[in-house]
C-alpha cells in the first residue's frame, strides 16, 4: 500500500484509522505518520466537543452542525493535503499533533 493511501485511509476512518496507520503499519514516513496522528486528532476532539456540549445545560442553536461542518471540513483539508503530497500540517491541528505525537512523528 502507498504512503498516500495510508495516510487518506487514516483521515477516512477517522481516529481509529489514525491510530492504526501511526501505531501498527510499520515503514511509514513521516509525512504518513503525521497525517496519522493529525486524524486521531481531529477524531477525538470532534468527539470530546460533542460530549463536553452535552453536558451544557445552556443550548446554542446550529452548533452541532458548525461543529460537523467544521470537523468535515479539517478532514476533507487532510485528504487534498495527502492526495497532493503537500507538507500535510493543517493549520492548529498540527501543532496539537506535534505536542502529542511529537516523538512518535519523528521518530
Amino acid at each position: 500500500m502507498s504512503e498516500k493511501a495510508k495516510s487518506i485511509l487514516a483521515y477516512l476512518f477517522g481516529w481509529l484509522g489514525g491510530l492504526i496507520v501511526l501505531f501498527a503499519l510499520k515503514d511509514t514516513e513521516r509525512n504518513t505518520r503525521f497525517h496519522a496522528a493529525q486524524a486521531i486528532v481531529i477524531g477525538v476532539g470532534y468527539f470530546l466537543i460533542q460530549m463536553a456540549y452535552r453536558f451544557i445545560p445552556i443550548v446554542i442553536p446550529m452548533f452541532s452542525t458548525a461543529l460537523s461542518i467544521v470537523y468535515f471540513a479539517a478532514i476533507i483539508m487532510g485528504i487534498v493535503k495527502a492526495n497532493k503530497e503537500e507538507d500535510p500540517e493543517i493549520p492548529v491541528i498540527g501543532g496539537i499533533a506535534k505536542s502529542i505525537f511529537g516523538g512518535k512523528i519523528e521518530g
